[in-house]
């Protein structure tokens, strides 16, 4: 074999010859009555070789069908002959012996002295390729007698089709299947030169019958003559001549050269063509043969011509319970093997029954893990091989078809639901009441149910998991569907696992379980009885009806009062009663929603409307009571308000809207820190633009615009144009202006030699390009754009404070650790947020790393270099900021990452941290966004009245005032463990703080990176070599022509 070239083209080539010369395996007639007499076989083992290798091996024209290796017929006594070549295949290793070895590592050794062996599956098969010679090319092999066929050809062949229950209808003088009405049609018997010929014609058809959806589900749709069309007979023309070998009935080509010029063509235009085919024809092999070993009356009666019309179904119906209940459903999983390849398996799942939809979920979640040891790909090697060449996409597959069915399935609930609502509009069945921790946690769900916003919506499911943690001891997903489940266990016979126990089998004990809104079962916690665990579930599901009786009552109410309403509309139109309002409702405007959420506010779906959640904050969200919202606020004042609803602290001069950017403190912010962000706007419809980068809660702002007449509305449009162009002008110029003070001042700086104070306590070394003052105190990062100018500096004292150049411009700016050149040279752009994590990664990688400065700054960074490299691959390094989930609801640090790579079509990748290290302690109370927001104000409250003078006053700490201040706020011990959290957010911190240490860096980032690497080559290569592939082909065309 070519060693340039890969497997699948040098088979496909030699076939495409063969396919001109009409010499291919599946076009050579066999005659009737050579039972295994063509397929090639290892004498070693006795096995027929399969699929692509068969093919291949039949391909090289040899009459003895024996192929086995050199050292094979070594060990038979025979000798390979010198100068004779191999033929190569390809096969996949499923276990392979290894060493043994004890709990320290070293090798068992038996009482010779001999390390013991042992046969260890692979957790995934390994591919290799083989070199086997055929038995005309050894000399010391006996002649091979082959073996005399002891069976019926045509008993077998009318047995298959009895069993198959196919409607076969006789006439005319074509043969065809019609996936329309699912039947074959034949002409009569008599019209075949043979009985041979008709069973060989028979089962090629029944090939194709083998497509239909209910049983391996392939593509029919194709028009005769087109591509697709001609695909499916190349996959039913092999595998008749597979069949006609195995029962003897022979093979006869000759009704499809029709169809050779489509097979070249496909085989040109994809040359793993022919692999998919001849795995499809050992699949229809195989179905078609075990039909063989069924009995015809397990089968019912034979299909009659006007089935589909009487079950339109009929797409589902291989889903149904097995006739054979001691072997696994094989129907149904071939069917869902089949299924999850399809772009319209949505609305395939429409036509299933709730039954068919449950069996396709069961052999969904069997397709999982992904490994050779799971019995459902043990069962079926050539779809073991197919998913292993692909594991990411069969992956993407499985998790698509679940979300679909767990979609339908959601979706007919929702329909059932609605239905029982509208029969009884007043029946409201009063859930058991809930303890405070569980009350806790019915609030929390209550946020994630009653959010319209994905983004939002995700960040409550976050905190969903912190709260039952704390509150019940173990985290429910963040999008629990309500749904429970109570499993017995049972330890495996090897004490080395468990699993769920079936039959008779008793339980050890039992495991509760809850459902995703995918459908996924999600482990809690184990209880040694069932009473404990069914107790602990009943517990879950008051909790979820607690969560959503007020959306089913405002549901209820909204029907009930439009009843009532059209009730009394007819009997007195003019006295038409309003419904009795049973919560506190808010005018909350579109861009502040995730303020009032972040203060407790809640969203009522009927009502489309926010209110005052049960526990929300009142002063907080009384800015959006209607009797308080002002219809002709000053137009700054209406921008402050907007500013403090995000967090911001306005004071002073501010807000300043000169089209300018302003930063100003945030709630809960350090001190001296300025991470508000603003930009208020004059030009036309006054407008602006909000940021708290603390929250990384962004919101646009728009005037209402009830002070403005139509005069100044029209003066505000003149002058916008002129005003947006000569703002851009000036920021451009300050930019400027920055850069050029920033860079002479560089000039007074030098290289670090010995470590700074930050790089010492970060624990990293100097890296070029990292300048710092002459006493070496402070570190200061030069920060550039694409092209390599350098707009503005980080500056980071000795104390960990960081700073940038006043009005400089950092947007889309970075620092490339080792230059521009350095990256240049890299294999894969890494992107970190901190200097200090892109240190690390840079030593752990082996190559420059960049860092962003920010979370916020990673998405323009990331596009930025993508233009700059767009041939490299892209991996956000994010910051996992698990401690905002609690304090702000976000998790800036994962967001602005996933945000990054998505946008360059990148991967991210975060810390993993031993477990326990970043857990909140389940002995302290909760903190959600709300407490931690009572907590800094009433910090900074109290901090502002013990600051007061006064001789009257006494002693301020110890006043009433102040303890109500101190009971709203964080305990000690809360904020230590806060503090305990913040600390592990990033790979420096998991490289110098975390008990996995760099081994544990390295071990996850170099792994994960080199996968993205490897990926990124195998996307580039796929396209270089078909185009080698079709310049090779041109020229050779053109050869041909000048001959």
């Amino acid at each position: 074999m070519d060693a340039k070239k890969p497997f699948h083209e040098v088979v496909a080539e030699k076939l495409i010859e063969q396919l001109k010369q009409g010499t291919a395996p599946w076009q050579m007639p066999w005659k009737a009555g050579d039972g295994g007499g063509m397929m090639p076989f290892n004498p070693t083992t006795g096995k027929r070789y399969k699929g692509i290798n068969a093919i291949h091996l039949l391909s090289q024209g040899r009459d003895d069908q024996r192929w086995l290796t050199f050292n094979q017929a070594k060990a038979a006594g025979a000798q390979v002959r010198k100068g004779e070549k191999s033929t190569s295949i390809q096969y996949w290793k499923f276990e392979e012996e290894q060493t043994k070895r004890d709990e320290n590592n070293k090798p068992v050794l038996d009482g010779k002295g001999d390390p013991v062996k042992v046969r260890v599956r692979l957790e995934r098969p390994k591919m290799f390729m083989a070199n086997v010679f055929n038995a005309e090319q050894i000399d010391g092999l006996p002649l091979y007698q082959k073996p005399v066929q002891t069976w019926n050809a045509l008993e077998r062949a009318e047995t298959i089709l009895q069993a198959s229950g196919a409607d076969i209808r006789h006439g005319g003088d074509r043969a065809y299947y019609r996936p329309s009405t699912d039947n074959i049609q034949l002409p009569d018997k008599a019209q075949f030169p043979s009985a041979d010929n008709y069973y060989a014609t028979a089962l090629h058809e029944l090939g194709h019958w083998t497509g239909h959806g209910s049983r391996l589900d392939r593509d029919l749709s194709h028009p005769f003559g087109s591509e697709g069309y001609a695909k499916e007979e190349l996959r039913a023309e092999i595998a008749s001549m597979i069949l006609g070998d195995e029962l003897g009935i022979g093979h006869d080509p000759g009704q499809h050269v029709s169809y050779v010029q489509s097979w070249i063509k496909a085989l040109q235009n994809d040359p793993l063509e022919i692999f998919r085919a001849a795995s499809d024809a050992e699949k229809i092999q195989t179905f078609v043969l075990g039909l063989e070993q069924q009995q015809i009356q397990e089968q019912g009666q034979t299909q009659q011509p006007h089935r589909l019309q009487d079950e339109p179904d009929e797409q589902g119906a291989s889903m149904q319970i097995p006739t054979q209940p001691e072997r696994p459903n094989i129907q149904a999983e071939d069917w869902a093997l089949r299924a999850i390849e399809r772009a319209d398996l949505d609305q395939v799942a429409r036509r299933m029954t709730d039954d068919q939809l449950q069996v396709f979920d069961q052999v969904l979640a069997a397709m999982h893990p992904l490994a050779n040891d799971n019995a459902f790909w043990a069962r079926r090697e050539e779809a073991m091989e197919a998913m292993f060449n692909d594991v990411d996409t069969v992956a993407e597959q499985i998790q698509r078809a679940q979300e679909i069915i767990a979609d339908e399935q959601r979706r007919r609930v929702d329909v059932a639901k609605r239905d029982q609502v509208q029969e009884s509009v007043n029946v409201a069945p009063e859930p058991m009441p809930l303890n405070p921790n569980e009350q806790m946690v019915a609030t929390a769900l209550r946020n994630v149910l009653s959010e319209p916003e994905p983004e939002l919506k995700a960040s409550f499911g976050r905190l969903l998991g912190v709260t039952s943690g704390q509150a019940l001891g173990y985290e429910l997903p963040g999008d629990w569907s309500g749904e429970t489940q109570v499993v017995g266990i049972a330890t495996d016979p090897d004490k080395e696992g468990v699993h769920m126990v079936e039959g008779d089998e008793s339980p050890e004990f039992y495991g509760l379980y809850a459902r995703d809104q995918e459908g996924k079962a999600v482990w809690l916690a184990d209880y040694e009885t069932q009473e404990e665990a069914q107790d602990q579930a009943d517990r879950l599901a008051a909790i979820n009806s607690h969560a959503q009786v007020e959306e089913n009552a405002i549901d209820r109410l909204a029907l009930s009062a439009k009843a009532e309403f059209t009730q009394e509309r007819s009997e007195t139109p003019q006295t038409a009663s309003k419904p009795k309002a049973t919560r506190e409702y808010l005018a909350v405007p579109y861009g502040e929603r995730a303020a009032a959420k972040a203060a407790g506010a809640a969203w009522d779906n009927a009502a489309k409307s926010w209110y005052v959640g049960p526990n929300g904050d009142t002063a907080a969200l009384a800015r959006w009571k209607p009797e308080f919202v002002r219809p002709a606020l000053d137009l700054r004042e209406e921008f402050a308000d907007a500013l403090r609803s995000v967090g911001l602290i306005v004071s002073g001069d501010h807000p300043i809207m000169d089209g300018k950017k302003h930063r100003v403190p945030v709630e809960g912010g350090k001190a001296g820190a300025t991470d508000g962000f603003y930009v208020g706007h004059t030009d036309g419809h006054p407008a602006g633009s909000i940021i708290n980068n603390k929250t990384q809660i962004e919101i646009k702002w728009k005037s209402k615009g009830y002070t403005l007449t139509d005069e100044q509305k029209a003066a505000l449009h003149a002058e916008a144009a002129n005003k947006l162009q000569a703002r851009e002008a000036s920021i451009l110029k300050t930019h400027e202006a920055v850069a050029a003070k920033v860079t002479r001042s560089m000039e007074s700086l030098v290289p670090v030699v010995e470590l700074t104070p930050y790089m010492s306590a970060k624990g990293i070394q100097p890296l070029s390009g990292v300048l710092t003052d002459k006493a070496g105190k402070e570190t200061v990062i030069p920060a550039i754009d694409e092209n390599g100018k350098q707009w503005t500096a980080q500056y980071i004292q000795k104390d960990g404070t960081k700073r940038f150049a006043k009005d400089g411009r950092k947007e889309g700016c970075f620092h490339p650790l080792g230059g521009l050149d350095a990256l240049a040279a890299a294999p894969v752009i890494v992107i970190a947020e901190g200097y200090a994590t892109a240190s690390t990664l840079a030593s752990s990688l082996g190559h420059a790393t960049v860092a962003a400065f920010d979370s916020g700054n990673l998405p323009a960074v990331a596009k930025a270099l993508h233009a700059k490299f767009p041939d490299k691959p892209i991996v956000i390094a994010g910051d996992d900021d698990r401690h905002q989930v609690m304090t702000h609801g976000t998790n800036a640090g994962r967001t602005k990452a996933v945000e990054a790579a998505k946008a360059v079509g990148g991967k991210a990748i975060f810390p993993t941290f031993a477990p326990g290290e970043v857990v909140y302690p389940d002995t302290l109370p909760a903190i959600t966004p709300q407490a931690y927001r009572k907590h800094t104000q009433a910090a900074g409250e109290l901090k502002t009245l013990i600051s007061q003078d006064g001789p009257s006053a006494g002693d301020p700490a110890q006043s009433e005032r102040a303890a109500e201040l101190k009971a709203e706020m964080l305990s000690d011990a809360q904020l230590a463990a806060l503090d305990k959290m913040k600390r592990l957010t990033d790979f420096n911190d998991l490289a110098t703080k975390s008990s996995l240490e760099r081994e544990g860096l390295e071990r996850q980032v170099n792994n994960a990176v080199a996968k993205v690497i490897e990926q990124h080559q195998v996307k580039v290569q796929q396209p270089i070599q078909e185009r080698v592939q079709g310049i090779e082909e041109k020229q050779q065309t053109r050869r041909v022509i000048s001959r």
